[in-house]
């Protein structure tokens, strides 16, 4: 029902048969669970729906990477939504007799961290997804982005540099 034409049907669905598997990968190295990629993808998949005029040559570097990037995200509010919600329970038996189970919150550091990955200026933070979290050398990242391995190796260092910053900023707080 999102998508009107037959033709953007079509296309959907080779995206869908061609590059699942690719997006679950990108997806499970995020969340480290199967279902909870499969949740990502399924966000992924309706947000691509939503944006099928964007999408112009389904065999294109920039379709795989435009698709690699939305499983991405998706798999990233997906752990930042569960982050938030999670407790860390340490019972009895770890404590002592004498203590009772205690429940606490996580500190916020993890979400202001994947904060300043995800507010990283987009040319530095597709470099760092496909580099850390999707294990791509500077040469498969360099054929994916169309760019040359030195770029890739500038972008990494002038993300760092961002990322190093942000942290410093964050810990005078």
């Amino acid at each position: 029902m999102i998508i009107d034409s037959p033709e953007e049907k079509r296309v959907f669905v080779v995206i869908y048969e061609k590059y699942r598997y690719l997006m679950m990968k990108v997806a499970h190295d995020v969340l480290k669970d199967n279902f909870l990629a499969e949740d990502a993808v399924h966000e992924a998949f309706i947000k691509i729906a939503h944006n099928m005029q964007n999408i112009h040559d389904v065999e294109s570097v920039e379709t795989k990477r435009y698709l690699i990037i939305v499983a991405k995200n998706a798999a990233i509010d997906i752990y930042r939504s569960r982050k938030k919600q999670m407790k860390e329970e340490m019972f009895i038996d770890e404590l002592g007799e004498d203590a009772g189970p205690i429940t606490y919150l996580k500190t916020d550091i993890d979400n202001e961290i994947l904060d300043i990955l995800k507010n990283l200026p987009v040319k530095y933070r597709d470099v760092f997804l496909l580099k850390y979290s999707n294990h791509m050398s500077n040469a498969e990242i360099s054929k994916i982005l169309n760019i040359s391995e030195g770029t890739i190796r500038q972008r990494i260092a002038r993300g760092k540099l961002i990322i190093k910053e942000e942290i410093e900023r964050l810990e005078g707080k």
